[in-house]
């Protein structure tokens, strides 16, 4: 038999069985797509869920830390701080705010004793405010530091001495102040809006009367 004639005698793939081919290789790769973007998506979600946990955490620590001490007089000072002046809540527009009505900036004032030995009394702020101008949405929460003699604010010494973020992501911060405990009710949106994850916390000012 000549070598050309099983090559002649060979049949080759049908039309029908190349679009069978190609039908089970776009289910395969449609298939492998899709469990590829979903791992990927959930992926996302938990790695943004984890910076939102670790913002909060961070907000809520800094928060507690300096609400605390709201009061506090060193030692070495002479004049007391009152309860009114230990720490002040405002509302959007600069207003105070009572006792159980919701608030947007907290104020605190207490002694501090520096690293070389010397004691400042200091007023330290929060609220949230934009990341950066030309921002519309407020969702870094702020802190501000003031030196004050006496717990209040006057025309020398309302430029604070340091204004630095604490947290990032927040959509909501509101402060409520019953006694001598202060209530957090805070909401946080992960950078892919997908999540947003709401907490409560408290701090309790100790050097704060009843």
């Amino acid at each position: 038999m000549a070598p050309n004639q099983n090559l002649k005698n060979q049949s080759g793939m049908s039309l029908a069985e190349a679009l069978m081919a190609v039908v089970i290789s776009t289910i395969v790769m449609g298939t492998a797509y899709f469990i590829y973007n979903n791992f990927q998506q959930t992926f996302v979600r938990q790695l943004n869920h984890s910076v939102i946990k670790q913002e909060v955490r961070f907000a809520i620590h800094s928060l507690q830390l300096d609400l605390r001490m709201a009061g506090y007089k060193h030692i070495d000072t002479s004049d007391n701080i009152s309860d009114a002046n230990a720490i002040r809540l405002f509302d959007s527009s600069n207003n105070a705010v009572t006792d159980g009505n919701d608030a947007d900036r907290v104020s605190a004032c207490f002694d501090h004793e520096n690293n070389d030995g010397t004691v400042q009394r200091k007023i330290v702020e929060y609220e949230i405010g934009i990341e950066q101008t030309g921002d519309t949405d407020k969702t870094i929460l702020k802190k501000r530091i003031y030196d004050s003699d006496n717990c209040t604010l006057n025309n020398d010494d309302a430029t604070p001495i340091s204004w630095e973020p604490v947290a990032k992501h927040f959509k909501k911060f509101k402060i409520q102040k019953k006694n001598n405990i202060l209530n957090f009710d805070i909401e946080l949106e992960d950078p892919g809006e997908k999540i947003i994850e709401k907490y409560s916390a408290a701090a309790f000012m100790r050097n704060v009367s009843y």
